[in-house]
C-alpha cells in the first residue's frame, strides 16, 4: 500500500494544520491585547506564550510538512515505509499536542491567578506540579512521535524505488 496523491489520509494533515493555525493567530492576537498580555508577562503565567510557540511550530509548520513530504516522497519514487504508521502519527501527534496545549493553558491562568494573588515558591511548586508532570509526558510523547515520523521518512528515502515492469 502506497500514500499518493488522491489519498484522503493525507488531507487531515492540512485541515488539522490549518486548525491549529487558526489557533495560533487567534491565540496571537488575544496575547497582544494589553489585559492579557500583562497577565502573562508576570510569572508562571508565561507558559501561556510557549503554548502559542508550539501550537505555530507543531501544529502548523510541522503538520503542514508532513502532509506535504507524505505526499512528494512517492512523487519522487520513494514509497512510504511501513503506510499504516501515517495515521497512527497523525492521530496521536494532534490529540497530544492539543492536549499538552490546552493543559499548558490551563496551568498558566491557574498559576498566573495564584501568583497574582500572592502564592509563590513552594505554594506555587505545589500547584503547578501536576500539571507539568503531565505536559513533561505528554511532550516526551510528542517527540517520540516526532522521531517516529523522521525514521520512517529516512527509511522511506533510503528504500530503492520498485521495479516497473
Amino acid at each position: 500500500m502506497q500514500v499518493s496523491t488522491g489519498n484522503s489520509r493525507l488531507v487531515k494533515f492540512f485541515v488539522a494544520a490549518a486548525i491549529f493555525f487558526a489557533w495560533g493567530i487567534i491565540q496571537g492576537a488575544l496575547q497582544a491585547q494589553k489585559p492579557i498580555h500583562d497577565f502573562i508577562s508576570l510569572g508562571p503565567a508565561n507558559i501561556i506564550v510557549g503554548t502559542h510557540a508550539h501550537i505555530g511550530l507543531l501544529g502548523w509548520v510541522a503538520l503542514a510538512l508532513w502532509g506535504t513530504i507524505y505526499h512528494l516522497l512517492p512523487q519522487l519514487g520513494k514509497p512510504i515505509a511501513w503506510p499504516k504508521l501515517v495515521d497512527w502519527i497523525f492521530w496521536i501527534f494532534v490529540i497530544f499536542l492539543a492536549l499538552n496545549s490546552i493543559i499548558m493553558i490551563t496551568v498558566g491562568i491557574r498559576a498566573g491567578n495564584a501568583f497574582n494573588s500572592g502564592v509563590k515558591g513552594p505554594q506555587l511548586d505545589a500547584l503547578m506540579q501536576p500539571y507539568m508532570m503531565t505536559i513533561g509526558i505528554l511532550s516526551i510523547i510528542l517527540a517520540i512521535v516526532g522521531l517516529l515520523f523522521v525514521i520512517q521518512i529516512l527509511v522511506s528515502a533510503a528504500r530503492k524505488a520498485p521495479v516497473k515492469s
